[in-house]
């Protein structure tokens, strides 16, 4: 305490007289995200419809690398400026999903159903109450849930939904929503998928031997094993609309079986296909609290109970009829959080915030380590403008403290971190900002990168992240009728113990390492244009990438000076839309350049560059009453061959068709 006294004082030293910015408790109730100085990108619940999935949603952003392996079930996670998945967080409703057993969130579990927007921050979110977790990634994802909106006179809402489309795949959904006397309301949805995951994929291994001859093939296989069946159900409280305190409540449960196809590669003469399977079973309950005490103080707090259950059962490769192995990991989290905001002036205010977390990771299988973590987060942030420029600094404090049980005796370890960061917005015309990042991010290793017996390794270090930013916010045609928003982000990150991950014989397996330096520069570049007409409104989305991310960890090694695993150089997407009349299309072309397996950015290592072309079309009727969405979705237009991870191959063209009906 007698150090955040001391930084306290000295934030208030550095402050002068201030505009406060036109932020308010009710808009961080109506949206965790909002307030902030760094400017999200943001794609609102329009632009969701076009999509079918959370993760075809986020590729739309600049700076992101979707990392897909393959087919309806696979493993899809997201890496931002480089950073890895683990550096980003994902928050649902302002609560983090990811836990201590697997930082890497899968977003193909997400729904796109109830959402009102997804946000990414690339950089320090700055909103009023913000937890101090929120604080600590290097990157955030918000989703957040749309509140229910009732006609006049109605207290029920009804949505049903069915999806149909590639791989023998089947898509029901229902959702009710329910309005209170009290101005309470609920939200009761679900959903389900069934799918053979089946589908064609592209081989060609040709080989050059001594005597400069040059033999192999050139073929068409099936990938199998892919099928998913997966069930999902929620539940969600919102408080009334008037008032001075708002809340919400969830609570959820996801169930799935999986086959895990492993990778495409040749191995003693053949190609060995993975029959292992995963089961998981994910429950979680949780809530927040914003209340504001009078013009000065007001308060926040969020609470999240889960368990996660993970069978994987391992089958012998070159054996069929041996038996398989089956490992059962339960992980239990418990997360507190609170947070206290006072207006000292309306120039400047101050932001106190206390995190705790507790894992406990269980098994069903000797020489396991049963671990448990106890986290602490402490933070204290200052924000204060003076005219046209404002900026928020902030000091976090982790404390991580780690159990497990060796061979004799249970141990344990401990680690903390101090991690200050600084954002700046100047305003310095009115359609013209600039702003700055400086932030130190720390991150654990997880439990699954220590402690899973086929995976581990706990010699791992914990990776240390500096992140510099600079950008420019540019509306450079603003008329009635028409807009164009430009955008820049140049940035460098310093990332030391970088943890790379790869995957082996499927996507349960991996290999962890450490990666001593990795230097990162990059430019985020995007231009939006949107003009409006009588019956309707076009445009185009314009983004674009170049990322420089360098093995800095050894110079006389060869991998000194390389591209690390998967980041392209070049990547970005143009999108054009039209609106007309309750029809909406959309055509999205994507485009990523070579990358390399390893930072030895040797040919054999090499992962061709690809493109992708995807259309959707959508109209909205009004039939008897009810509201009736049609939508069709055409992916990969092209038919492109293409891997993503080295030896998954992505599937070729594929479609989804969606009905939506809904009474309200």
């Amino acid at each position: 305490m007698r150090g955040l006294a001391l930084v306290a004082l000295s934030l208030l030293g550095t402050v002068a007289a201030a505009q406060e910015r036109a932020d308010t408790l009710r808009a961080s109730v109506v949206s965790s995200v909002s307030g902030s100085l760094l400017t999200p990108q943001r794609i609102t619940s329009e632009r969701l419809g076009t999509v079918t999935g959370v993760s075809e949603a986020i590729r739309r952003f600049t700076g992101v690398q979707v990392r897909d392996y393959g087919g309806v079930g696979g493993l899809k996670t997201v890496n931002v400026r480089s950073l890895g998945s683990e550096h980003t967080a994902v928050f649902v409703d302002g609560v983090q999903v990811s836990h201590a057993q697997n930082m890497q969130v899968d977003l193909g579990r997400l729904n796109l159903d109830g959402l009102s927007s997804i946000s990414l921050f690339s950089g320090q979110k700055t909103s009023p109450l913000q937890s101090a977790k929120e604080y600590s990634s290097a990157s955030s994802l918000y989703l957040e849930s749309a509140s229910p909106v009732f006609s006049r006179g109605r207290t029920d809402n009804l949505k049903a939904s069915l999806g149909a489309g590639s791989f023998m795949t089947i898509a029901p959904g229902l959702s009710w929503e329910h309005l209170f006397k009290s101005g309470a309301s609920f939200r009761i949805s679900g959903d389900a998928v069934s799918s053979k995951g089946k589908y064609r994929f592209h081989v060609r291994d040709y080989r050059q031997f001594p005597d400069g001859t040059v033999a192999g093939y050139d073929t068409t296989m099936t990938r199998t094993n892919c099928d998913l069946a997966s069930i999902r159900a929620e539940a969600l409280l919102f408080s009334p609309r008037s008032g001075d305190a708002s809340w919400t409540l969830r609570a959820y449960f996801y169930g799935s079986g999986r086959g895990l196809p492993g990778p495409v590669y040749k191995k003693a003469g053949e190609y060995p296909l993975s029959l292992d399977r995963q089961t998981d079973r994910d429950a979680f309950i949780q809530g927040r609290y914003y209340r504001s005490l009078g013009d000065i103080w007001s308060v926040a707090g969020r609470a999240k109970l889960s368990f996660n259950h993970l069978e994987y059962t391992d089958f012998p490769e070159f054996l069929p009829e041996g038996s398989p192995a089956r490992y059962n990991y339960l992980d239990h989290s418990a997360y507190l959080s609170a947070s206290a905001m006072a207006r000292i002036s309306g120039a400047f205010s101050l932001n106190l915030a206390q995190d705790v977390q507790y894992d406990y990771l269980d098994a069903d299988h000797r020489d396991f380590a049963f671990p448990g973590r106890f986290s602490s987060w402490s933070s204290l942030s200052a924000r204060a403008g003076a005219g046209s420029v404002e900026a928020s600094a902030t000091l976090l404090y982790l404390g991580v403290w780690d159990t497990f049980l060796t061979a004799r005796s249970r141990s344990g370890a401990y680690r903390d971190a101090l991690m200050p960061s600084l954002v700046v917005r100047w305003e310095a015309a009115e359609h013209l900002s600039f702003n700055g990042l400086a932030k130190r991010s720390y991150r654990m290793p997880t439990f699954n990168d220590l402690y899973y017996t086929t995976v581990g390794t706990k010699t791992l270090d914990p990776e240390d992240a500096l992140q510099f930013g600079l950008g420019v916010e540019w509306d450079l045609v603003h008329s009635g009728s028409s807009d164009m928003d430009v955008k820049v982000d140049v940035y460098r990150n310093r990332l030391k113990n970088k943890i790379i991950a790869v995957p082996t014989s499927n996507q349960f397996r991996w290999s962890m390492y450490n990666l001593g330096v990795v230097e990162i520069l990059g430019v985020d570049l995007s231009a939006d244009y949107s003009i409006k007409m009588n019956r309707g409104e076009c445009g185009a989305i314009v983004k674009y990438t170049f990322q420089q991310a360098k093995d800095r960890s050894d110079r006389d090694a060869l991998t000194w000076g390389g591209q690390i695993p998967y980041i392209p150089v070049h990547s970005g997407s143009v999108n054009a839309f039209g609106v007309f009349s309750g029809w909406r299309a959309d055509v999205t072309l994507f485009a990523t350049g070579e990358r390399f397996t390893t930072s030895a950015n040797l040919p054999a290592y090499r992962l061709s560059p690809w493109t992708t072309l995807d259309a959707a079309v959508s109209k909205n009727l009004s039939l008897r009453g009810k509201d009736l969405t049609l939508k069709l979705c055409l992916n990969n237009l092209l038919n492109e061959r293409y891997e993503i991870v080295d030896n998954y191959p992505m599937p070729g063209f594929n479609c989804h068709i969606a009905v939506l009906v809904s009474r309200r």
